[in-house]
């Protein structure tokens, strides 16, 4: 279902964010924002673990960062919050009772919801891809 009007804006499908995990550098700007430097291949050994959240549109801009220290703490906090994504069926909401994150896995398949896929937003060549952040400290 590419191209879903709403509010505005023009959805890659039905959820209004996708998620996406990796690793990433992080590094003080100044006393209030933070850069982020996410890793699409290599990252440095001394990396930490990421959640990149972006709206689901054309060119998939980020809208928020987690940080993470592991892995294993990344993936629980995915498990955990994309069944909550809000739904442009839903008027912008979140389901009412999210699916547990076996049964929202599914409901991707049946629905051939594709993940990030960062490739795609880089011409071809080029190697080593990644992107840098700002965004506010929490």
């Amino acid at each position: 279902m590419p191209g879903i009007p709403f509010g505005g804006e023009s959805y890659n499908d039905d959820r209004m964010f996708v998620l996406y995990l990796c690793k990433c550098t992080i590094a003080d700007e100044d006393a209030t924002t933070v850069s982020t430097t996410i890793y699409h291949e290599s990252a440095p050994d001394d990396h930490k673990w990421c959640i990149v959240t972006y709206r689901n549109t054309v060119r998939y801009p980020a809208v928020r960062v987690d940080h993470f220290d592991s892995s294993e703490q990344a993936r629980a906090y995915l498990e955990e919050i994309e069944p909550t994504v809000p739904l442009v069926s839903l008027g912008g909401n979140s389901q009412r009772i999210p699916l547990s994150y076996d049964k929202y896995l599914e409901w991707k398949a049946a629905n051939q919801l594709r993940e990030y896929d960062y490739a795609s937003m880089y011409s071809a060549g080029g190697y080593n891809h990644r992107e840098i952040v700002i965004s506010p400290k929490r």
